[in-house]
C-alpha cells in the first residue's frame, strides 16, 4: 500500500517519471543525461499546455466500499479544489503566465451531486494492486466511462446545426468533447473524486502519457496538495519521488535524485501543506511553461 497519497498509473512501468514517458532522440556522449529524451507526456492529449483558459469538471463518486459523499464533505472538498486552482494561478502569475481556472461541479437535472457506480474490485487499491496493470487501466477506463454517460445526461443538448453528427455521450472521451464545446476551451480537466477521507487510498492520474483514451484523475483525499499534484499530472507532469512499486535500481536512483534536487516540489511525495512547495522548471517544461528545458539538466 502507497504510505502517503501522491500515485499515478504510470508507476506500474519502468522508469514512471522518465522512461515510461519517454522516447530516446539522441545519444551523444557529452549530453546530459535528461536531454536526452523526448517526453510523451508533453502536449500529449487534451491536456496539452497548462494555460489560458482551462476548465475542472469535477465529479462526486458515491461507493458501498469507498463511501458516500455527505453535503459537508462535498463543500470542503470543493473548497481544498479553489485552495489548489488559487495556489496554480498565483504560480502561473509568478512565471508570467496567463492562466484562468474553472471549477464546474456535475450536477444532475435533479439537483443530486453525486454519481453512484462501484468499482469492480470494491476499491480502487485493489483495481490496481489486485491485477496486472494492463487489465487495471481497462477496469479503470470502463468505469469511467459508465460514470460519464450517466453525467453526460445532464448537459445541456447540443442544438449546433453546423454539424450533421450528433455527439452521443457514451463515454469519457464523448463527455469531454462535449464539454470542451459548451466552454470553448480544449482545457478540460476532468476529475473523479471519491470520498476515501481518513482511508488508506490512493489517488492518480490515467492516461497521461498516450493518446489511446482520454487522460482524467481519481482523487480520494481532499488535501489541496493532492488535488494540484494529481491535476498536474493531466498536462504532463511527472512524479519526483520512489514507490512501493519501483522496482528498478535506475529507476529508484533517478528518482531519488530529483527528489533531492526539488524537494519541496509539488510532483514530489510531500506531506507538506501547499503554501510550502514549488513547481520546479523540469515540471514547468512538462507543462508548457518553459519551452526548453533548462542547460542545468
Amino acid at each position: 500500500m502507497v504510505t502517503f497519497n501522491f500515485f499515478t498509473m504510470k508507476n506500474f512501468v519502468f522508469l514512471t517519471f522518465l522512461a515510461a514517458a519517454l522516447l530516446i532522440v539522441s545519444s551523444c556522449a557529452n549530453s546530459n543525461f535528461y536531454r536526452e529524451f523526448a517526453f510523451s507526456s508533453v502536449k500529449n492529449n487534451v491536456c496539452k499546455t497548462l494555460d489560458d483558459k482551462v476548465v475542472i469538471y469535477a465529479i462526486f463518486v458515491d461507493s458501498k466500499y469507498t463511501g458516500v459523499w455527505s453535503e459537508y464533505d462535498m463543500n470542503s472538498t470543493s473548497d481544498s479544489i479553489c485552495k489548489a486552482i488559487n495556489w496554480l494561478e498565483q504560480k502561473a502569475a509568478e512565471d508570467s503566465v496567463d492562466l484562468k481556472i474553472s471549477l464546474e461541479i456535475h450536477k444532475a437535472s435533479n439537483g443530486r451531486i453525486p454519481i453512484k457506480q462501484e468499482f469492480k474490485r470494491k476499491t480502487l487499491s485493489a483495481t490496481l494492486y489486485d491485477q496486472k496493470y494492463i487489465d487495471a487501466e481497462r477496469e479503470l477506463n470502463k468505469w469511467s466511462d459508465e460514470i460519464a454517460a450517466i453525467a453526460g445526461k445532464s448537459l445541456p443538448r447540443d442544438k449546433n446545426q453546423s454539424t450533421k453528427t450528433r455527439n452521443n455521450l457514451r463515454d469519457t472521451e464523448r463527455l469531454i468533447a462535449r464539454l470542451r464545446d459548451i466552454h470553448k476551451t480544449d482545457n478540460i480537466a476532468l476529475l473523479y473524486f471519491v470520498n476515501n477521507y481518513f482511508k488508506d487510498e490512493l489517488s492518480l492520474a490515467l492516461n497521461t502519457d498516450h493518446d489511446k483514451n482520454v487522460e482524467y484523475g481519481v482523487i480520494s483525499f481532499k488535501n489541496p496538495a493532492v488535488i494540484a499534484h494529481e491535476f498536474l499530472h493531466l498536462f504532463g507532469a511527472m512524479d519526483m519521488y520512489v514507490s512501493s512499486l519501483d522496482k528498478k535500481i535506475r529507476e529508484k536512483k533517478i528518482k531519488l535524485q530529483m527528489n533531492k534536487r526539488f524537494p519541496n516540489e509539488v510532483m514530489t511525495n510531500s506531506p507538506k501543506s501547499l503554501d510550502d512547495l514549488m513547481i520546479s522548471d523540469f515540471t514547468k517544461y512538462l507543462i508548457g511553461w518553459d519551452k526548453e528545458l533548462s542547460s542545468d539538466f
